[in-house]
């Protein structure tokens, strides 16, 4: 009887002991992390008027979000935190209905994480967020829904597919396209095969404790400190110049590929009786617009005038697309008069920023939208 007691105080003192190191864990990775790990837009200082522990919020808040395991990333439906909606459908913004409701016009923007919002400080303050107060505050008299279609890190290979085979199905009566950085950014072998996209072990990893245990951060915290210190040990800063942000190789047939997608997903639009409306995004280095100093410093760490002149190859790509779409447009040149701090990194804007971009798009949409209701 004694040695059966004395197995369960011995099981039930590992449990605490093991309780109390994982708890040390947590405390001292988050500790970590609070102070050693900011997001760019932090080290940017492009909020210098928001204080470190809302910028650290904010942060945690875009890295947190869960998406679903799968070669087509999805972000997982029904998440809250601080200053990220994800909605029933895994959109960033408010909750929707699948069906369009009556003397509803629906506009999607679809893209990567400038669509998305990464760095913008609420849902509300990317560019979707921003397009819908436009129209909201407009004298048309029509309810207009606009829905951030956005996801981190997405391009043409996974947009074309989600247009056909999920946003299809919202009944949408203009898609805005809002494409740029990432199609031109990906390794060449990546951006022609589709089975690349496929999730990686560690993402599932991180999935399952994400979704089944979100305030347990030891995982993600984890695997931002190891990839910081392997990022440390690898990063040789006399060679950061060596190369350009954006893929010289391929990159005219780079920009076909990317014509020959978003025609079809034009083409797929025309067919099924919604508009398409196709935006090259401006990128740092763009047209002649007057750079901060921290602007100008980033840029030329991702290879200055020859990163920039390879994106203007990639824009080669907008050529020949209004055949099949129903507006094209090149924004590379829409902050040549903004003197004002724009870029935290190659693409990402403040919310100052995303304003701008989305004034002109509402201009850009205004007369379509007139034009069909």
């Amino acid at each position: 009887m004694s040695v059966q007691v004395s197995y369960k105080k011995q099981s039930i003192l590992g449990i605490v002991i093991l309780v109390i190191i994982l708890s040390a864990v947590e405390g001292l990775l988050r500790v970590d992390d609070y102070y050693n790990n900011p997001c760019i837009f932090i080290t940017s200082n492009i909020y210098p008027e928001i204080d470190y522990g809302k910028q650290k919020q904010m942060c945690n808040d875009y890295r947190d979000i869960a998406y679903l395991a799968g070669i087509d990333r999805h972000i997982q439906p029904n998440q809250e935190n601080t200053t990220i909606h994800i909605n029933n459908f895994g959109m960033r913004g408010s909750d929707i209905t699948q069906n369009k409701p009556v003397d509803t016009f629906r506009i999607f923007v679809i893209g990567g994480s400038t669509v998305y919002g990464s760095g913008s400080t609420s849902d509300i303050t990317t560019i979707p967020g921003f397009l819908q107060q436009f129209f909201d505050n407009s004298e048309i008299n029509k309810k207009i829904e606009v829905i951030n279609a956005g996801i981190e890190g997405s391009t043409s290979v996974e947009e074309v597919y989600r247009i056909k085979n999920d946003l299809i199905h919202f009944d949408p009566d203009i898609v805005v396209i809002y494409h740029g950085t990432n199609d031109a950014h990906l390794t060449w072998d990546r951006y022609t095969n589709h089975k690349t996209f496929e999730t990686t072990l560690e993402k599932k990893i991180l999935f399952f404790f994400q979704t089944n245990l979100p305030e347990y951060k030891t995982p993600i915290n984890s695997i931002y400190l190891i990839n910081r210190i392997m990022g440390h040990s690898s990063t040789n800063s006399d060679n950061i110049m060596n190369d350009t942000y954006y893929k010289s190789e391929n990159m005219v047939e780079r920009s076909l590929l990317w014509h020959d997608r978003i025609e079809d997903a034009c083409s797929f639009g025309n067919e099924y009786g919604f508009k398409t409306v196709v935006l090259l995004q401006p990128v740092l280095g763009t047209g002649s617009k007057p750079l901060s100093d921290y602007e100008n410093d980033f840029l030329l760490g991702m290879g200055g005038e020859d990163n920039t002149k390879i994106y203007d190859t990639f824009a080669n790509g907008l050529t020949g697309l209004d055949n099949n779409c129903n507006t094209v447009q090149d924004l590379r040149n829409i902050f040549d008069n903004t003197s004002e701090f724009i870029y935290f990194d190659n693409a990402h804007m403040s919310d100052f920023g995303n304003e701008i971009v989305s004034k002109r798009i509402f201009e850009i949409l205004k007369p379509i939208v007139l034009e069909e209701i």
